[in-house]
């Protein structure tokens, strides 16, 4: 039989070492691309709804509005058919869908686009006073300095937008 001989105890700790020193590197690294991620993906998200929202309301031929829940883009959104056409969810009216939370991002709407953005049969965005409903929504990471915005057009359309360098608000 061949014998193996076992680290001594002066390797294993050389070993421990590196290994330390890796992950001293690696974690903020990661760290960075969590956040980046996490960034990325609630954008993708919100933009998915907004778009979901818009050719339902084309495809239904009626209004339908994204509210959020309880006043914060970031814990929630809700699609629904917006039977009078006020932007806010009210007993009777059908939900279409749920949208999960987006913790830890921080995601504000302008005046405009604050609790809902409401779309008609044209494909166009309204507010619950008929006038058109252009706003921009801002997303960003507490960990990061980069922000995204959504912007919605006069016709409904969104598109992003990314900002360098400013802090998460």
């Amino acid at each position: 039989m061949k014998r193996t001989q076992g680290t001594t105890l002066l390797e294993l700790l050389m070993t421990l070492s590196i290994a330390a020193i890796i992950a001293t590197l690696a974690v903020p690294a990661f760290s960075d691309f969590l956040s980046r991620q996490q960034l990325r993906s609630g954008t993708r998200n919100l933009y998915q709804a907004l778009t979901i929202t818009r050719a339902t309301a084309v495809s239904r031929a009626t209004t339908v509005s994204l509210t959020n829940n309880d006043g914060d883009w970031a814990t929630g959104m809700t699609l629904y058919i917006d039977d009078n056409s006020n932007g806010v969810l009210e007993s009777g009216e059908q939900v279409l869908r749920h949208f999960p939370p987006r913790q830890p991002l921080r995601i504000r709407g302008n005046r405009w686009v604050a609790d809902y953005v409401s779309y008609r049969a044209d494909g166009s965005a309204h507010t619950a006073n008929g006038a058109f409903q252009v706003g921009t929504l801002s997303l960003c990471h507490p960990e990061r300095l980069d922000e995204i915005r959504l912007v919605i057009s006069i016709g409904g359309r969104v598109r992003r937008e990314a900002s360098g360098n400013q802090p998460c608000l």
